[in-house]
């Protein structure tokens, strides 16, 4: 079970003076169950391909398709599509308006037509996933902290069950807490089976968490591949815009230096190569 994505091509405004291609030829894979974090600078087509993987925007060129489904318009392929991938947008507590957390997280099962019963299990189930305790089910959404708001907004998208999650920038405005909180909760989604793809500019983040890294630049597949094989490639590759952590610079130029240690963004880790190297 996988999104598949061949060849997307997007173009917006199209014949007109505004043209603009955002994306061009991007290909890769996410499975259920994985990581996959899309990393690149601001205008790189992040949020555009985003929105493709649930059918928000439709390819110009190229197919997007989600578990042998084609995101395309006629057959009922876009309904399919929507319930199978989950879309939260950069800061999606802002888009919050319901009077009551519980009314906010049914919202979205409630249009598809979900039966009663069934509507305020799963409403339950996407709270508790997301940490957030019946004593909070009344309480108007707009009074929580900015960790709740944020983890209710992701509640509303995982009551209608999808199989995937595209988050933009999940972790953007919080502090150390709610963004370690976060994290974690998105770690558990993905060990309960759903598929993560997580759209972020922070490349140390992304090789820290990730099964499978897309770099994007200027709308163009520039990498792709396991953490470790972007680490390879990224002190051999000019990406515009991507800052490469300092700890993985620092382990490249000390390989320059003769030491055997591993590429790693962790210190602890290269802290213990180089003890291991003066053993030796």
């Amino acid at each position: 079970m996988s999104i598949d994505v061949k060849g997307l091509v997007h173009v917006y405004h199209p014949g007109t003076p505004l043209e603009t291609k955002a994306l061009d030829g991007v290909t890769f894979r996410a499975e259920k169950g994985s990581w996959l974090a899309v990393v690149g600078h601001t205008g790189s087509g992040k949020s555009t391909l985003a929105q493709h993987l649930n059918g928000l925007l439709l390819p110009t060129e190229g197919s997007v398709t989600v578990d042998g489904i084609e995101v395309r318009r006629g057959e009922g392929s876009l309904r399919k599509v929507r319930q199978k991938v989950g879309l939260v947008f950069q800061y999606p507590e802002q888009q919050l308006f319901e009077e009551t957390v519980f009314k906010e997280v049914s919202f979205g099962p409630r249009n598809w037509g979900v039966p009663t019963d069934t509507l305020n299990e799963r409403v339950e189930e996407a709270l508790g996933l997301v940490g957030i305790g019946s004593d909070l089910f009344e309480a108007s959404p707009l009074r929580l902290s900015g960790g709740e708001k944020r983890r209710v907004a992701i509640a509303s998208v995982l009551s209608s069950g999808p199989d995937y999650l595209v988050l933009d920038e999940p972790t953007a405005g919080l502090d150390s807490p709610g963004r370690r909180q976060l994290l974690d909760l998105l770690s558990n989604l993905k060990a309960l089976g759903r598929g993560i793809i997580h759209i972020t500019h922070d490349m140390e983040l992304a090789l820290g968490l990730a099964d499978v890294i897309l770099v994007l630049d200027e709308g163009r597949s520039a990498l792709w591949g396991r953490p470790d094989i972007i680490l390879g490639e990224l002190l051999e590759r000019d990406v515009r815009g991507l800052v490469i952590p300092d700890m993985v610079r620092f382990a490249g130029r000390l390989r320059e230096l003769g030491y055997d240690v591993p590429l790693t963004w962790e210190p602890s880790v290269l802290a213990e190569a180089i003890d291991r190297s003066h053993e030796r």
